[in-house]
């Protein structure tokens, strides 16, 4: 692991007392928890986790796990962006009102333990566009492992250093992020596209996205590996489409962020 990485993150660590983080159950967020708790020990370290149903259950059972892992606290609030006419809508800044809703939430929270709120954005983030990023610029959240110039990669490499369990696990955005832009997110949509991700885990499918591409229509994306496998069983997917009232207009390979 460089060492010069780890004091440039530790760096951002000096300046305060302690951290609370905002956590999703990904690589990158579990990554920034941990290496907070090593710095500054789980006691002065809180872990915020905000539920809703954009947020996998799979993925509230991994934060909850590498929280007690690490002996960190976790607080769940329920978030409510579903109820934001501005989230739903869907106009390429869905990301924006969701974290909105998150770090105002949040940030109290973390204030009441005088601690900091940080995310786990890294450094290759900025090579995109992220409408939240604004959000946390507006509420004053610290992004250290960006501002210390961790990549994705660098990022999987401590993760496996600290022995995190996540640490090799597949990138898993929000159920929102699969809702093509200009298509109302809805919780009819968001539970479909749950359910459906869940049978092809089930199916054995590593890396995947069921995409909502229009009003009634799907698409789903497969890891160049497994795309071969998944056009032999087209018939068996289009089924599974049909089963959730939907039609299946495409088997694709995966490309993060591809429609949201």
């Amino acid at each position: 692991m460089n060492k010069a990485l780890i004091s440039a993150l530790n760096a951002q660590f000096e300046r305060h007392d302690g951290m609370a983080v905002a956590v999703s159950g990904g690589v990158d967020s579990s990554l920034l928890l941990a290496a907070a708790c090593n710095f500054y020990s789980a006691e002065n370290c809180l872990a915020i986790i905000a539920v809703s149903p954009s947020l996998a259950a799979s993925e509230l059972s991994d934060a909850r796990q590498v929280c007690r892992s690490l002996g960190v606290q976790l607080i769940e609030i329920q978030s409510n962006e579903i109820r934001n006419a501005d989230y739903v809508v869907n106009k390429g800044d869905r990301c924006y009102w969701c974290k909105q809703e998150l770090f105002t939430l949040a940030v109290p929270i973390a204030a009441q333990k005088n601690l900091p709120l940080a995310y786990g954005e890294n450094f290759d983030d900025l090579q995109q566009p992220r409408p939240g990023r604004k959000s946390a610029e507006q509420h004053n959240v610290l992004a250290p492992l960006r501002d210390a110039k961790f990549t994705k990669d660098d990022v999987r490499k401590y993760a496996r250093f600290l022995q995190l369990e996540v640490a090799d696990k597949p990138a898993a955005p929000c159920l929102a992020s699969r809702i093509a832009v200009g298509q109302a997110v809805s919780l009819e949509s968001l539970n479909i596209v749950a359910e459906i991700e869940i049978k092809l885990r089930d199916w054995g499918y590593k890396i995947f996205r069921s995409r909502v591409v229009g009003e009634g229509q799907l698409s789903f994306e497969f890891a160049d590996e497994e795309l071969s496998a998944a056009d032999e069983q087209r018939d068996k997917l289009a089924a599974l489409a049909r089963s959730h009232g939907c039609e299946l207009v495409a088997i694709a390979a995966y490309r993060s962020g591809s429609v949201a």
